[in-house]
């Protein structure tokens, strides 16, 4: 397991996503697969990263054997607004690290398909890039 921590104050805080995150962070932020859009993007972008930080940050530090006491009002008094695009990174590597490929089986099951034209896309002959036919 690759470890992903922020710096947050004079405290380092390991980041961990399991199944427990997952659900808690759907319910209070959104859509996983939202996610990613929601920390970046939109007026509550900044309170959106706060949540998953305290979720994933929580649950890193609960198995690091240290005390799991982040709270939203400390994350926001400690937290340098100068480092927000650090943060946004640590927490959609530690999202899309183990779940990329699981995100993707997911939308791809709940979708239509045409299994037809993806046998006959594979089937197609690569393009020759020199000549472009």
């Amino acid at each position: 397991m690759k470890n992903i921590t922020v710096k947050i104050g004079e405290r380092v805080v390991p980041l961990y996503f399991g199944m427990d995150e997952f659900v808690q962070i759907e319910e209070e932020i959104g859509f996983l697969g939202d996610v990613k859009e929601l920390i970046l993007r939109g007026k509550k972008r900044v309170r959106n990263l706060i949540g998953c930080i305290r979720v994933m940050g929580n649950a890193g530090l609960a198995l690091a054997g240290e005390k799991a006491d982040l709270t939203d009002e400390w994350l926001r008094k400690h937290m340098d607004p100068y480092k927000l695009m650090s943060y946004q990174a640590a927490v959609i590597a530690c999202l899309t690290r183990d779940g990329e490929s699981e995100a993707a089986t997911e939308k791809s099951e709940n979708e239509e398909r045409d299994l037809v034209l993806e046998e006959i896309n594979a089937k197609k002959d690569p393009v020759n890039s020199h000549t472009g036919a």
